[in-house]
């Protein structure tokens, strides 16, 4: 299953079932609140919803939650990051607790002050689907709701812009953990950054079963599982283009602009 949410209006969005080009309505404002109903979340996706037809169709996406509790990053997780960062190879996952300042969409403008030192780069996120506690790697996966694409921007020492999306797929139709797929990331159309997340040296069920040992997960968490190498460490010009891929689960289109506006 695959979801999305959708700008519908200026202020009016929703989840979406995504069927190929077909869009269902959901009633829930986003992917986000349909996943935190809890453990009975898929039937509520699957329901039966709204066809979304013209004016709306090519639909638009925002923000795939617009509220998360919990947002766990996993720091140096590639070979190549540790080496670039002349890091050694963590014998147990680093983990962050990222404060928030917003969370954007797929074709979002983001407003930054201008700063020496802007982190950004494309992670594989997970979302995670029920109440998990101290749960054991092998019955880690049980855990997800399903796979997204995210971009962190931030500046060291402030809160992070989150893109997330376009959409929520999920475990079903990938492979166990979301292993083998490929990650992409362009500055200004330029090559950054490019992976596969069979290379992550600690990988999805670990994380799960390490940040669970120390915190109750909740329906909605994220956790991001660490970007690859050559990472944008310096400032973003007025207008640059981020874009950052996963084969199988989507993209994600970011303008930066200077200024105080959002």
């Amino acid at each position: 299953m695959r979801l999305s949410t959708l700008r519908l209006t200026t202020t009016r969005t929703a989840a979406a079932r995504v069927e190929g080009n077909r869009f269902t309505l959901l009633p829930f404002p986003d992917v986000g609140a349909l996943v935190t109903t809890g453990e009975g979340w898929q039937h509520h996706a699957d329901a039966t919803g709204e066809p979304l037809g013209l004016p709306h169709v090519p639909a638009v996406t925002g923000p795939l939650t617009t509220r998360l509790t919990t947002f766990t990053q996993a720091y140096v997780n590639y070979a190549t990051r540790a080496k670039e960062l002349d890091h050694p190879h963590p014998r147990t996952p680093q983990l962050l607790t990222t404060p928030i300042d917003r969370l954007v969409g797929d074709g979002d403008t983001v407003h930054l002050a201008p700063a020496a030192d802007i982190q950004w780069g494309v992670e594989l996120g997970v979302v995670i689907g029920q109440e998990t506690s101290r749960v054991p790697v092998a019955k880690a996966l049980q855990s997800i709701a399903g796979y997204t694409t995210v971009n962190t921007i931030a500046a060291p020492g402030w809160p992070a812009v989150v893109a997330i999306g376009p959409q929520l797929v999920t475990p079903d139709e990938l492979p166990p953990g979301a292993r083998g797929l490929t990650l992409t990331a362009t500055l200004d159309g330029r090559p950054r950054q490019k992976a596969n997340t069979s290379d992550l040296l600690f990988d999805v069920a670990t994380l799960i079963t390490r940040i669970s040992a120390r915190t109750t997960l909740m329906p909605g968490d994220l956790i991001t599982t660490g970007t690859p190498a050559t990472t944008h460490a310096g400032p973003l010009g007025e207008g640059s283009r981020l874009h950052v891929c996963i084969t199988g689960i989507g993209e994600l289109r970011t303008t930066i602009t200077h200024g105080n506006a959002r």
